[in-house]
């Protein structure tokens, strides 16, 4: 695989950067400049600085836009303080108004790191019952919150003085990926709390986890982040029930899903070669995460969902009229329980196209009409290998 050195040493920078271990100097021939172009894709700057500032001054100064690396770091810790101060206030008015929540993703398991600002978030995701969004908006609105966007799954507000956003949700997960929403939907009868402050277990978070990675690789892909997550989890959740875990997540038809990320941990980070996969098939498996960015691609996305169909080719019939699940997931519940809608919500959906046609549709246009056969064939040797077709 091309560039294989400097992956190796973004992952050797990931490790150092959340582990005690110190980065061994760089070879001399190392393309700085393609590993600052792949952490502002996949929004990891300031986490590789964690790693950088253990090596000594003289050599920090010789790193290409070590500016750019410092200003993020800097840049996060500030954001990561104005997270923390909107945070407490908001659980004062959620336990005021006797709303039950509880926090997602980056908010817990940043504290399992280092550093709590070493784990970059855009934004808090909170899952929330006992209120309509009516009773959220007045809270944030209180608060001096603008809603940034809103639809029918969740709403996200920002604070137009710190910029901190907060994701509302009822629900951990699109309705139409429904054996997992089913599943989901239990998790507050699994939870530990205080008061009206619900936390997952270690075993549950982390199925969550992998859950909520499998839906992103099956939109189009995932970021380091999301990785570095799970090895993180894997060296700091002590006393997890991994038997459990492996149990719930083979119920759920991601056992396979599971054991690829834990072998691409082991071989990013511990360099430890797989028994189950060939070089060749972590390369491409390797390659798919890397340029798809922080949350894949458009692009990728619309492969996925070819192979998502058992097609061998774009259909442009499919793309005017997407499946049932891909309009659930985005029209929310109602429509699954009026699926004989289905034909007027085609109807809006292509309306608003042509309504809103602008550059990202002309991008995303363009995008479609690029894909080769190529591209499906690998990209459903990957959901294969992944074991989610």
């Amino acid at each position: 695989m091309r560039h294989q050195q400097e992956i190796q040493y973004i992952m050797h920078l990931l490790k150092c950067a959340v582990t005690d271990e110190i980065p061994q100097f760089p070879p001399e021939d190392l393309d700085w400049e393609l590993i600052f172009n792949v952490a502002k894709k996949h929004k990891i700057v300031s986490t590789l600085y964690f790693g950088m500032v253990k090596f000594p001054q003289d050599m920090q100064k010789t790193i290409p836009h070590i500016n750019d690396y410092i200003f993020s770091y800097q840049k996060n810790l500030v954001s990561d303080a104005n997270r923390s101060f909107e945070l407490e206030r908001l659980k004062t008015a959620f336990s005021d108004n006797n709303i039950d929540y509880m926090l997602l993703k980056g908010s817990i398991i940043k504290h399992y790191y280092p550093d709590t600002s070493i784990r970059r978030m855009n934004d808090i995701d909170i899952l929330f019952r006992g209120a309509d969004f009516k009773t959220i908006d007045r809270i944030f609105k209180e608060f001096e919150y603008h809603i940034l966007h809103k639809d029918a799954k969740d709403t996200a507000y920002i604070h137009p003085a710190n910029r901190v956003i907060i994701e509302m949700q009822p629900h951990l997960i699109d309705i139409g990926y429904l054996k997992w929403y089913q599943y989901l939907e239990n998790i507050w009868n699994k939870c530990n709390h205080s008061g009206n402050e619900y936390q997952m277990t270690l075993e549950d978070f982390y199925i969550y986890h992998i859950i909520h990675m499998a839906k992103h690789f099956i939109n189009g892909g995932i970021g380091l982040t999301h990785v570095t997550d799970v090895y993180v989890m894997i060296q700091k959740f002590t006393g997890i029930d991994w038997d459990y875990v492996d149990a719930e997540l083979s119920k759920l038809d991601l056992y396979q899903f599971n054991h690829t990320i834990k072998m691409l941990v082991e071989y990013w980070f511990d360099a430890v070669n797989s028994k189950d996969f060939s070089q060749k098939e972590i390369e491409i498996i390797t390659f798919y995460i890397l340029t798809g960015g922080a949350f894949g691609s458009t692009k990728q996305k619309e492969i996925n969902s070819i192979v998502s169909r058992g097609d061998k080719s774009l259909s442009l019939r499919k793309k005017i009229f997407p499946d049932r699940t891909t309009m659930i997931n985005y029209y929310g519940e109602f429509l699954n329980k009026h699926k004989c809608l289905l034909p007027y919500y085609w109807f809006r959906l292509n309306l608003t196209r042509l309504l809103h046609y602008n550059k990202d549709t002309k991008k995303n246009l363009t995008n479609i009409s690029s894909i080769t056969e190529s591209e499906i064939s690998t990209t459903e040797k990957i959901m294969k290998l992944c074991g989610l077709k």
